[in-house]
């Protein structure tokens, strides 16, 4: 259900352009020009709704405007720019600063892992945010015949800018958050910016669902066209596996992580995706659908999250290799390993079984074997 459009205004998504000293004089006059006997307020972030404020600033307000800009000038600012940015956001936090100039939310459901793409996003979505269809507007592709591999960097690169996003902004990436498996869109997106580089982003925790579900909160509907940047990617090739290191990693002790259903795992059932049914020699499992709340869009707790490692023999400080079916379940694997538990030595196997099954004379185990 599409709530009453709350409008923001275009302009609020333009960068700051004020050069340092005339901050500092714009502020020191607006705080010696304030009333005496006036204390300054804890200065709270206003709603959407309430960002034009008079052009006449009371004695109050002027002296908040006066210390918000000395703030920022100095590096201290209360937006999300100056805020210490962590790995998962909650939709309070982002109601907060969705429309911040440093800030681009990407609503990035589609069709095929969400069942809604651009259409739905038009009919409302988290205010300013911009729409990027995760499966079809470049953030995978297939390479040599395998699908989901990751594009070349100047593909991203470019893909990135086209949103709006340069070197500085804060990218909060908002899943449908329908089931882990959305989730799994966000933390993919999030992998790949990382992997190039990028510290400053964030995941929406429960996803643009969990962000409907206050009443209250303020939607947008229409879509937003993001004014192109230049995004220069710094690639981290460490948080990447390819498949000819795997099998030295794990012999060196590295965890081999299989982060499919117990069915694919155990070699049951074989995914459209790959040629041959199976697992990687050695790999342990934990089913992509228990690391969020009730296989929804909300993460689970750290405790959980430990317990629930430890319930599949896997030490949260371990080494590990995350794989999937195309190394999109195992983005949620590597997010919860490293960004959630701080396991500092985790990589994505990116081609996962899709690759790995087309690879000729790679062993693979297999429980279960059926004549069907």
């Amino acid at each position: 259900m599409v709530r009453p459009s709350c409008d923001a205004d275009p302009s609020l998504k333009g960068r700051r352009s004020v050069g340092f000293p005339l901050l500092i004089v714009a502020s020191w006059l607006l705080l010696l020009n304030t009333d005496a006997g006036q204390p300054p307020r804890i200065i709270q972030e206003q709603r959407q709704s309430d960002r034009r404020p008079s052009m006449k600033l009371r004695p109050t307000i002027r002296m908040q405007a006066g210390f918000t800009i000395l703030l920022w000038s100095l590096g201290l600012g209360t937006g999300a720019a100056a805020a210490e940015i962590e790995p998962v956001i909650d939709a309070d936090r982002l109601e907060a600063i969705a429309c911040e100039p440093d800030v681009v939310v990407l609503d990035i459901r589609s069709d095929k892992i969400d069942g809604q793409s651009r259409a739905e996003y038009e009919q409302g979505h988290v205010p300013c945010a911009i729409h990027s269809d995760y499966v079809k507007d470049g953030w995978r592709m297939k390479a040599k015949g395998v699908p989901g591999m990751l594009p070349p960097v100047d593909k991203l690169e470019a893909l990135i800018g086209s949103l709006g996003i340069d070197d500085e902004t804060h990218v909060v990436i908002a899943p449908m958050g329908r089931d882990a498996k959305s989730v799994a869109a966000g933390t993919r997106v999030y992998w790949t910016l990382k992997l190039l580089g990028h510290d400053a982003v964030s995941i929406l925790d429960g996803g643009t669902l969990g962000y409907f579900d206050k009443e209250s909160r303020p939607l947008e509907a229409n879509a937003r066209t993001p004014q192109p940047k230049s995004f220069t990617a710094r690639l981290r090739p460490e948080m990447l596996i390819e498949a000819d290191a795997v099998a030295p990693a794990a012999a060196r002790g590295a965890l081999v992580v299989d982060y499919r259903r117990r069915d694919e795992f155990n070699g049951l059932n074989r995914n459209g995706k790959t040629t041959r049914a199976g697992t990687l020699l050695g790999a342990h499992n934990l089913p992509l659908e228990w690391l969020t709340r009730d296989n929804g869009g909300f993460f689970r707790s750290a405790g959980a999250l430990q317990q629930i490692y430890g319930f599949a023999g896997i030490p949260v400080d371990a080494q590990q290799i995350a794989f999937c079916n195309t190394g999109h379940k195992a983005s949620l694997g590597w997010f919860i390993a490293h960004e959630i538990l701080g396991s500092t030595d985790v990589q994505l196997y990116d081609g996962s079984m899709a690759e790995w099954s087309r690879l000729e004379g790679r062993p693979m185990a297999q429980v279960i074997r059926v004549g069907d």
